[in-house]
């Protein structure tokens, strides 16, 4: 699903970043581009903490053991 329209940013595109370990505002932001105030609404950033807990929610997966 699309969570950013202006950038074309989906779910997965956090989920990747998060299961590299990016998870921080600032740098979820800046691998994003929703820095970009010429070619962005501004709308995500205000909403940069659904980014983080998507991402974070898929670093804590990665890092779990699979249980068999």
């Amino acid at each position: 699903m699309y969570i950013c329209i202006c950038k074309g940013i989906r779910e997965s595109d956090v989920q990747e970043l998060g299961k590299a370990g990016v998870t921080c505002p600032k740098k979820l932001a800046s691998a994003l581009e929703l820095d970009d105030k010429k070619n962005c609404c501004g709308r995500c950033i205000k909403n940069i903490s659904k980014f983080v807990a998507l991402a974070e929610e898929e670093f804590s997966c990665s890092e779990s053991p699979v249980l068999h």
